[in-house]
């Protein structure tokens, strides 16, 4: 008979002979059969391009792979590095045992019902201690003061939009409301003494602002909550208030509704200002004249008063920057003032574009006073859901190894859900700096 030899040779063996690893034996009829009718060729081709589309597929997998493990350790690694810092804290006597407060202890209490699927006593502390009704949808619970507390000041630390704009909070069952808009200002008339006056009003145009709702997980285990050294409203209070407040901002600023966001953000909103740089001109080639035409597109009541919102990696790029008298036009903060730029204060925003990113006809900088131009709004506290026999996919892959079963990894995940929104209410105070097209 014949064997097929790993690198593809065919030989003369026994009949006797027992194939090793990589080898196999050749069916002569089939192979006769194949040549006969003369497509071996065309065998070979197909097998080779099915070897290649594997190839590349495990390639592909393996790079995506890498790129979500090392995201995954990022963030686990933050998470328990909090854990542990406050934990050594507590043990080493570097820092006072957490003292429990009565709301601390509440936040403890009920998060054990939480963990213990105890829903009854955890709507029980809800009702008796907060005051507030069951959810209509069921499950959701409303979080004790304490651990809302410190939501709400890693929210405010991290939050430039809720800081910066202009806050209308949410009333009653709608999730939509109207907002004036001031179309034109009050005209005055000189008028003779006894004489006929003139008559004037402003004129308002409504503007709709819808609410949207932004969720969170956290992933815990249950030695995590009983662990006594662990100030639970301290970190849960970072974990969700940092992670909401980022995301409100990169939506709020640069979100996009083609890519899915839930806004167009003030980079892609209707009806800014855009100042556009020359043809071909790229981030590197900002200047002087960029940013002062920046201030001068915004009316007089926010170039006055407007602020810079960029990338670090931008004004990095404006740091170099001097005016016609060869001074630096960019200055850190000083004698308890803001830092400047052109004379007005500016603000590091990350998650705007940075050099690297800004292509052709891409916005990139803003200029305006955000207390003028836009309003900020959410509606009640945060609603929670815990979450123990879920599947929590990290991507889209079914099979992906970064797919948690909650059930058979002994977790437990609790689910945030905020209801909020923006709305430029006056795009024509905001001014957004643009790269030139194509030269």
């Amino acid at each position: 008979m014949k064997i097929k030899k790993a690198d593809g040779s065919i030989v003369e063996v026994d009949d006797d002979y027992t194939p090793e690893e990589g080898e196999e034996i050749v069916d002569e009829d089939k192979e006769a059969e194949k040549e006969d009718e003369g497509d071996g060729d065309e065998d070979e081709e197909k097998a080779v391009k099915e070897d290649l589309k594997k190839f590349i597929k495990d390639e592909t997998i393996a790079n995506l792979d890498k790129e979500l493990d090392a995201k995954s350790e990022e963030l686990v690694k933050k998470f328990f590095d909090g854990v542990a810092k406050q934990r050594k804290a507590a043990i080493d006597g570097r820092k006072a045992p957490v003292k429990k407060t009565s709301e601390q202890e509440l936040t403890r209490k009920w998060w054990n019902c939480l963990v213990n699927q105890d829903i009854s006593g955890a709507r029980a502390i809800q009702k008796d201690y907060m005051r507030e009704g069951d959810d209509a949808s069921g499950g959701y619970l409303v979080p004790p003061p304490a651990l809302m507390a410190e939501i709400n000041r890693f929210t405010e630390q991290y939050g430039v939009a809720r800081r910066e704009m202009r806050y209308l909070p949410f009333s009653g069952p709608a999730n939509s409301r109207k907002i004036p808009r001031l179309g034109s200002s009050v005209s005055v008339y000189w008028a003779s003494e006894a004489g006929k006056k003139s008559k004037t009003k402003p004129s308002f145009e409504l503007v709709t602002q819808t609410l949207k709702k932004i969720v969170a997980i956290a992933i815990y285990t249950e030695e995590l909550v009983e662990d006594s050294a662990i100030d639970i409203n301290a970190l849960l209070g970072e974990l969700f208030g940092e992670a909401v407040a980022k995301e409100e901002d990169r939506v709020f600023f640069a979100g996009d509704t083609n890519d899915g966001d839930a806004y167009n953000g003030i980079l892609n909103a209707t009806g800014i200002v855009p100042v556009v740089m020359g043809d071909g001109d790229v981030a590197a080639d900002i200047d002087v004249d960029d940013l002062i035409e920046m201030k001068y597109a915004v009316p007089k009541e926010v170039r006055q008063t407007g602020k810079f919102y960029g990338n670090s990696a931008i004004f990095k790029l404006c740091e170099k920057l001097k005016d016609k008298n060869n001074r630096y036009i960019l200055h850190d903060a000083q004698n308890g003032n803001a830092p400047t730029l052109c004379g007005r204060p500016y603000e590091e925003l990350d998650i705007l574009p940075d050099d690297d990113l800004v292509t052709e006809e891409t916005p990139f900088l803003i200029y305006t006073n955000l207390k003028k131009t836009c309003v900020y709004g959410d509606k009640g506290t945060l609603r929670l859901k815990l979450l123990s026999e879920a599947t929590l996919d990290f991507d889209d892959s079914d099979e992906s190894p970064n797919n948690i079963n909650l059930a058979e990894n002994d977790m437990q995940a609790l689910r945030i859900v905020k209801r909020t929104g923006y709305v430029p209410v006056l795009p024509s105070g905001i001014a957004v700096l643009k790269t030139g097209g194509e030269s």
